[in-house]
């Protein structure tokens, strides 16, 4: 008898398909090769179009109305970074914007608000992350505010899957789709592209994402399909913020209107010419536009509706910038108490600003396990003037918990000659805490392992500086500074040993030096706004070189000295999404007489926030701050390397929410550490930058340790 076994009907079936399959992969291969083929050469057109066209200079009118709704909120609201500040009985915000947009060379816009009619209250802000995605360079590496790799960009090619829509179906068209290969932050969720199939046209761009703080939609209809500078004509757009049980969504609409569109096709000569062209807002007619004479399109029943219960007239003569007067009695006050802890406020008059740092925001907190917890604190203060002249003000606080010191600074300037980026600086402050040269003689005598500074016999002064000069651009990027700087230390503390006596010590002092600096960045690109010569950058280093002379019997200063640094760094993308950045640097005080003090701080190590991209790099972060005045004089280089594909995200693409991973490289020569070096390797994330690294002296390994410093409330 034989074996018998009955098979069930969907296997039975499952074999035919696959069976079928087989059979007719042959065919089907072709077609989805020439799918992706066909993708691929819309894209390449898409990609010679923003490299080989672009426009000189673009003007336009921009109407931008944008509806603010909280769906769910609670007091967290006006907790969060970046978000509207809700008045405590207000949910919904209905606001029209016109603005002057002007692009130079199809650099970032140059933008000026005309007239506004909104229901926001003076205590309320505007979601300023609504312009950004109204005024996108949509064939630039980078989009909104540079946040995300644009797929419209030959560099960023190696980031997406593009295919083509099988499902679009409009009749001399095509869509093309654009799928991120990992799940990071910096990529864009999903994109589309309508293209006509035979033609050079641009009909349609669709973009989705997210980031740590909302989930966003934007679609831009393109003027007149034309490649060519890829010109926008309309966007709409759809925002949705989730954070801690509130839930805020944002609708908007923009429409622009152009005056000037100069295309620019010849670049031969940007070679030689870095002037990239002239912007001023200057116009006959500016300001004289409103928001009313140039709706696009009418307002909704709903929307007029909406502005009358609000007392605000949605048609007619209105004042530019008006707003309702709410939002200032005290349940606002007490609703909006924790605004002014976590988020930065700008107060504007007439021409000047204010803008006051977070309190207590984290992003101003950073730990090393060297250097301590420290906090910073920063205010900016600006007036402009219609000469283009302005003068800034900007204090600067810092508290090292560690060393239980306070740190304060108080920066201003006034720029009076625009063209020439002139500009004289009064700088006042307290710096890090300084110490006798008596220490030279016991680094001398110990090695890096086993000097404890906390144990020698060491006298510490405060250090209080003035600092002026006057600054000017002699040619294109060419910069000149002359000063002169005074310090006066006065003691505050010794630890002596035996038979040390801090009587014979000076209470205080004083140093008195003029100074020279020249800083010379070649190749430096530039525009003209205004009456005013704004840099754009360059792509070759910097160099800069410093001089001191010390001079004695002046204020009753003591010292004689010459200080020279030399210093040539330069940051560089490697691609999209890589960058570079190296440092060297070397000096010394040469012609010394009567040092009494030590002033041997060449090594950036300030704990006070200043204009750095971040607090990581070019920094020594094993090394006491002691080191820093130990030896007179030094040669160092700091290198890293920046990229959100560098490891762990080849490793783990889940892991999206990676902004970047770094490689870091330090090495010191002094005398006593010929070399000291440092390597280690970093994480930033959108809530924090963790930074772990290894110290040597010369082959010998010095400690490992790491740095902290928090990023989520960064602006």
């Amino acid at each position: 008898m034989r074996n018998c076994y009955f098979e069930h009907p969907f296997l039975s079936m499952r074999r035919t398909l696959t069976t079928l399959f087989l059979l007719l992969l042959p065919l089907l291969a072709p077609l989805a090769a020439t799918a992706d083929s066909l993708a691929l050469s819309i894209m390449e057109r898409l990609y010679l179009c923003g490299e080989r066209s672009s426009m000189e200079l673009i003007d336009a009118e921009l109407y931008l109305k944008q509806r603010v709704e909280a769906r769910k909120k609670n007091l967290l609201v006006n907790y969060f970074p970046n978000m509207t500040r809700f008045d405590k009985d207000e949910n919904s915000y209905l606001s029209e914007y016109l603005y002057k947009v002007r692009y130079i060379h199809s650099r970032l816009p140059e933008i000026r608000r005309v007239d506004e009619l909104s229901t926001f209250s003076k205590s309320t802000g505007e979601m300023d992350c609504v312009l950004e995605f109204m005024t996108p360079q949509l064939s630039g590496e980078r989009l909104f505010d540079e946040e995300y790799l644009s797929p419209m960009s030959r560099s960023n090619s190696d980031y997406y899957n593009f295919s083509v829509d099988d499902a679009y179906d409009v009749p001399g068209r095509v869509r093309v789709l654009a799928v991120p290969r990992y799940d990071n932050i910096q990529l864009l969720e999903a994109a589309s592209f309508v293209v006509g199939r035979s033609d050079t046209l641009l009909y349609e761009v669709f973009m989705q994402g997210r980031n740590e703080q909302f989930r966003f939609s934007v679609s831009y209809a393109m003027a007149g399909g034309a490649l060519k500078g890829l010109v926008v004509d309309s966007v709409s757009l759809s925002v949705d913020y989730s954070f801690a049980r509130n839930d805020i969504g944002i609708v908007a609409d923009g429409v622009f209107r152009y005056s000037r569109l100069l295309p620019y096709e010849d670049k031969s000569h940007r070679r030689r010419n870095y002037d990239v062209g002239s912007s001023s807002f200057a116009s006959a007619d500016a300001g004289q536009a409103s928001v009313d004479s140039l709706r696009p399109i009418p307002l909704s029943y709903a929307d007029s509706l909406f502005y009358l219960s609000k007392g605000i007239m949605p048609h007619g003569n209105h004042d530019s910038g008006s707003r309702r007067g709410s939002g200032d009695n005290m349940n606002n006050l007490l609703w909006r108490v924790g605004d002014a802890a976590i988020s930065s406020h700008t107060l504007a008059w007439g021409g000047s600003d204010l803008k006051i740092s977070p309190l207590i925001n984290p992003s101003y907190l950073s730990y090393s396990s060297s250097k301590g917890l420290s906090y910073k604190l920063a205010v900016n203060m600006r007036s402009r003037f219609s000469s283009g002249r302005s003068i800034e003000v900007m204090p600067l606080f810092g508290y090292n918990f560690k060393y239980r010191e306070l740190y304060w600074n108080v920066y201003g300037a006034f720029f009076f000659a625009p063209l020439r980026r002139a500009a004289l600086t009064l700088d006042i402050g307290r710096g890090t805490s300084a110490y006798s040269s008596r220490v030279l003689d016991y680094i001398k005598e110990s090695s890096l392992d086993s000097l404890r500074f906390d144990r020698l016999p060491m006298v510490y002064y405060r250090d209080f500086h003035v600092k002026t000069d006057v600054r000017f651009e002699l040619l294109n990027g060419l910069e000149l500074q002359l000063g002169a700087n005074f310090y006066r230390r006065s003691l505050y503390r010794s630890v002596l040993g035996a038979g040390e006596d801090d009587v014979a010590l000076d209470r205080y002092y004083r140093r008195f030096a003029p100074h020279l600096r020249v800083t010379w960045q070649p190749g430096m690109y530039y525009y003209i706004a205004g009456g005013k010569k704004v840099n754009l950058g360059s792509l070759a280093p910097r160099f800069s070189l410093d001089v001191e002379q010390g001079v004695s019997g002046i204020f009753a200063c003591k010292g004689r000295y010459t200080r020279v640094e030399l210093e040539a760094q330069h940051r560089r993308r490697v691609s999209s999404a890589a960058s570079l950045y190296l440092r060297v640097a070397g000096g010394g005080y040469f012609l010394a007489d009567n040092i009494y003090f030590v002033d041997y701080a060449f090594l950036r190590n300030s704990l006070l926030p200043l204009d750095r991209e971040d607090e990581i790099s070019g920094v020594f972060q094993l090394l006491e701050r002691e080191w820093y005045g130990s030896a007179d004089k030094y040669f160092c280089m700091n290198a890293s390397y920046e990229s959100p594909f560098l490891f762990l995200q080849r490793a783990l693409p889940s892991l999206r929410f990676i902004k970047n991973e770094s490689l870091y490289a330090n090495m010191l020569f002094i005398s006593h550490l010929v070399p000291y070096w440092e390597c280690g390797y970093g994480v930033e994330t959108p809530y924090v930058n963790i930074g772990l690294f290894v110290g040597f002296e010369r082959a010998s390994f010095h400690k490992i340790g790491y740095k902290v410093s928090f990023s989520l409330f960064n602006e």
